[in-house]
């Protein structure tokens, strides 16, 4: 299928490319500052084993809007950030926040993006597919705990609930307003 029969978002041009730094700082700070909670908030309220991931319906709202290069830089920078507050040098999310941009990016024209529901739908099967992925790819090292397969279901679950919630935040930060797409 050629780049002009995809469908493209009212105000959007099929040639939009280019990385928008503004942009892509904002989603870091949110981030950066989901991180620092998770690692201190969250336990001391007795919720650490809430399989809740913010980041992964990040990640692919750039890469779902077509904004491969910010995509690319959230799923490797937050990724390696988040690896490193978990403790365990395992580089499992940086894989699957990087398989989440290789699955969702070619998707970008061809899923409806202003409703809040299918999106978080997708990010469902995003997170269970590059789940999968991970899972299988760290299998075959021998890097894999019996625990890790049972959680996926769970993890799949709590990062749609998370794009639900913040689906219209995520649409801003990427860069959509309204019916219209943001250019810059």
């Amino acid at each position: 299928m050629s780049r002009s029969s995809t469908l493209l978002l009212p105000g959007e041009k099929a040639g939009r490319s280019g990385f928008v730094a503004g942009r892509a700082a904002a989603a870091a700070a949110a981030g950066f500052l989901w991180l620092p909670l998770q690692a201190t908030l969250i336990p001391a309220l007795g919720l650490s084993a809430l399989p809740f991931d913010p980041l992964l319906p990040l990640v692919a709202a750039f890469a779902l809007g077509g904004r491969g290069l910010e995509a690319w830089a959230l799923a490797l920078g937050l990724g390696v950030l988040a690896d490193s507050y978990t403790g365990v040098a395992s580089g499992r999310l940086v894989l699957q926040y990087a398989f989440v941009v290789c699955l969702a990016a070619p998707l970008h024209g061809r899923v409806v993006l202003r409703d809040r529901l299918v999106p978080a739908f997708g990010v469902c099967v995003l997170a269970l597919l590059s789940g999968l992925l991970v899972l299988l790819l760290l299998g075959a090292m021998g890097a894999t705990q019996p625990s890790d397969t049972t959680r996926l279901p769970l993890e799949c679950l709590g990062t749609g609930a998370a794009a639900v919630v913040l689906w219209p935040i995520y649409r801003r930060i990427a860069g959509w307003q309204g019916e219209r797409t943001s250019l810059r």
